[in-house]
């Protein structure tokens, strides 16, 4: 059969769609009596359809505005920082985990601030219930045309209730809860406790929430503080804070800054000349590192605070708790304190210096310096180092004779070495400066640092009893009650020889040291109060003759360079043998300060820096007397107690033991038996250790004769 030739008429796929498009003009025309019928059908669903709808839906919101109640804040919204005071109530840091917050009432915050606030945020805010139809309109037409969005969708009331109350899960329902809650929180609230709220709550970034902690964390200062240009870049950055950190992307936070600038001109908030000025500034912040803990000033202090408070409230209420922590530390002695050491010691490979300063009415630390610095080395030195005395300790020894009734016009032979007999083996001492003193009296024998007169000392008085002294003065660590001990082997921390020293001023009122005055809870309630007194521990005779005896340290002996003029100051060096530590333990009536110096290993001598051994009376009385100078610069000068010359006069003349081959600085026999201790004590023994006080101690040197 021949094929046929006739063709199919053509089946184009692009004629398909105009037919459907005109089959659907056709029904929405009605041209066909079932189109007619379409149309009827629709208009009476959609009439009856519309208004249920609507009224269902009324129905669900008010059920839900009557059954949804304004719920409690989460704890990202009433987390607190906990602030550290000095005792002069000077912010020195804030302690925060992962929420830096302050609260400040609405007065504190700059008038610009809370109106830039409102330009980068809801310039509607004083005029909407807290939900904004039109802001809501205003940023779905933006998002659709794909305008870019400068200004969102919800209201601060909404960002408050997100933030505080209902969270940020992106669900239907949590957004028609979350403007269920902020009707309900303008019925509730006024307009500025809203902003109130949500200025102290609105996370800026680097773990800052709420306008206080921002400015701190960003410009090292108050909110009530800042300037125009710096509260509309913290106003800027509450939209996306990572995305306008001004380290991160100084351009966009420059630009977002300025147009928060530009916004407030326009809604009059600021002139035009204002906001010109205002865009010309520099963006200029610090940098993204955490200041809140540990302080700049004073952070080994600081550090020992924080510890002292984890450990009795636990963590969650110090970084979170909004604690107030008054402190014993006072800022501007701080500063004179760290300068002190700085300026002293101010070369890179120079050893370290640790230095304690306590009042000597109430024991509260009021400086310290715990090393070079804290980033370097944590540990505090000040606290936390157990290094040995040297002849600083001697003073307990001759606190032991006094108490014991005997005068300190006691004579004693002071050979330049001797050997002496304990009961169990002989004990070979030798002076630090080799010299041979003749015969004199214990106040001489303390004004050069005598070894071979305090080693007869201990052996007359006994070491348990001038263990028990020292003790009784201040002294918490373990003492070793061996002979050796009358040159200061046992290790003590500068706190300790601070707080012991600070009884000697005082005619032997001992006040424990401590750091911390008192503590408030987030409400202001006083949680804690330091019942620390100054209790009697030794009679007044005991401390102002042996305060009268470290008197003639400073004026005639190994203390000369600690001299402050007329100001009466008592004071005792002290080094251990190959100079491995120095110190320098004094007082005047009102504070008593301990330095000491060597390197944190305790392997080290200092034999040889800056072309010189170090002793007691070379760096560590230099340090302790720039801090002193500048540290007593406004108080009354006063003298101590009066002394006694009454008791008991010894006249020792021992004869010493031939030495074979004698070395320059003898080394004592700390592993001897105590010697029989010839008297009891009369007086219990301190208060309970400081709360700083760690039985970690850092390396100490091997047992060592004391010297000047």
């Amino acid at each position: 059969m021949p094929r046929s030739t006739s063709k199919r008429p053509p089946t184009s796929r692009g004629k398909r769609p105009a037919s459907r498009v005109r089959r659907f003009r056709d029904w929405l025309q009605g041209r066909t009596p079932a189109d007619r019928r379409w149309h009827q059908r629709l208009k009476r669903y959609v009439v009856v359809a519309v208004p249920v709808g609507f009224l269902f839906g009324i129905l669900f919101l008010g059920a839900a505005y009557a059954l949804i109640d304004v719920p409690r804040p989460t704890d990202i919204a009433t987390a607190r920082s906990t602030i550290v005071y000095d005792r002069n109530n000077k912010l020195i840091a804030r302690l925060h985990a992962e929420a830096d917050r302050v609260d400040i009432p609405i007065e504190q915050m700059p008038e610009h601030l809370r109106e830039a606030v409102l330009a980068a945020e809801d310039h509607d805010f004083y005029t909407h219930s807290g939900v904004s139809l039109p802001s809501i309109v205003r940023a779905a037409f933006a998002n659709v045309t794909g305008l870019g969005v400068r200004q969102g969708g919800s209201t601060i009331t909404q960002q408050f209730v997100k933030n505080a109350y209902v969270g940020n899960e992106r669900t239907l329902w949590r957004k028609v809860k979350e403007a269920i809650v902020s009707v309900k929180i303008e019925g509730q609230l006024s307009k500025d406790e809203i902003l109130h709220d949500y200025m102290n709550t609105i996370y800026l970034g680097r773990g800052a929430y709420g306008v206080e902690a921002a400015s701190q964390t960003y410009f090292r200062t108050n909110a009530r503080k800042l300037e125009l240009h710096q509260s509309a870049l913290l106003a800027s950055i509450i939209k996306a804070p990572e995305t306008y950190d001004p380290v991160r992307n100084p351009e966009g936070a420059k630009q977002r800054r300025d147009f928060v600038l530009q916004t407030m001109a326009k809604l009059k908030f600021i002139t035009e000349a204002q906001a010109g000025e205002a865009v010309a500034k520099p963006v200029k912040v610090r940098d993204r590192a955490v200041v809140s803990a540990p302080a700049a000033v004073g952070a080994h202090f600081l550090e020992d605070v924080r510890r002292v408070l984890v450990r009795q409230y636990g963590a969650d209420k110090v970084y979170r708790g909004g604690m107030i922590v008054r402190t014993t530390l006072d800022l501007e002695l701080q500063k004179f304190a760290e300068e002190a050491v700085a300026s002293v010691l101010d070369r890179k490979n120079d050893p370290q210096a640790a230095l304690v300063a306590v009042d000597t009415q109430t024991g509260g630390v009021i400086a310290m310096v715990g090393g070079r610095t804290f980033e370097e080395n944590q540990f505090n030195l000040a606290s936390q180092g157990r290094r040995q005395a040297g002849s600083a300790f001697k003073p307990f020894v001759l606190a032991t004779a006094v108490d014991d009734e005997y005068s300190v016009k006691s004579k004693f032979k002071a050979p330049a070495k001797i050997k002496l007999e304990t009961g169990f083996v002989p004990w070979e001492v030798a002076n630090y400066d080799h010299k041979n003193y003749g015969q004199i009296d214990l106040i001489e024998a303390t004004e050069f640092s005598v070894n071979t007169v305090y080693a007869q000392l201990i052996l007359k008085v006994g070491p348990r009893a001038a263990a028990d002294m020292a003790a009784r003065l201040g002294i918490t660590s373990k003492l070793d009650p061996v002979p050796s001990l009358a040159l200061g082997t046992s290790g003590v921390s500068p706190m300790e020889m601070a707080g012991a020293y600070a009884t000697l001023a005082n005619s032997g009122m001992h006040a424990q040291p401590h750091l911390i005055r008192a503590i408030q809870d987030s409400d202001k309630t006083t949680i804690f109060e330091s019942e620390i007194k100054p209790a009697r521990v030794v009679q007044p005779k005991v401390a102002d003759t042996v305060a009268y005896a470290l008197t003639q340290v400073v004026k005639n002996g190994t203390g000369r360079s600690a001299a402050l003029g007329a100001r009466p100051v008592g004071g005792k060096t002290g080094t251990t043998e190959d100079h491995v530590d120095a110190w320098f333990a004094g007082f005047t009536r009102q504070i008593a300060t301990t330095v000491w110096m060597g390197f944190p290993d305790g392997k080290r001598n200092m034999e040889n820096v800056r072309g010189i051994a170090v002793t007691g009376g070379s760096f560590p009385a230099q340090i302790w007397r720039a801090f002193m100078e500048r540290a007593v610069e406004d108080l009354q000068i006063e003298g101590f107690g009066k002394p006694s010359f009454e008791g008991e006069v010894l006249n020792e003349s021992p004869t010493p033991s031939p030495s074979p081959s004698p070395s320059p600085t003898a080394t004592p026999i700390q592993s001897l038996p105590p010697a029989p201790t010839p008297k009891e004590t009369k007086t219990p023994g301190p208060p309970s250790p400081s709360p700083t006080s760690s039985p970690t101690s850092a390396p100490t040197a091997a047992p060592s004769g004391g010297g000047g």
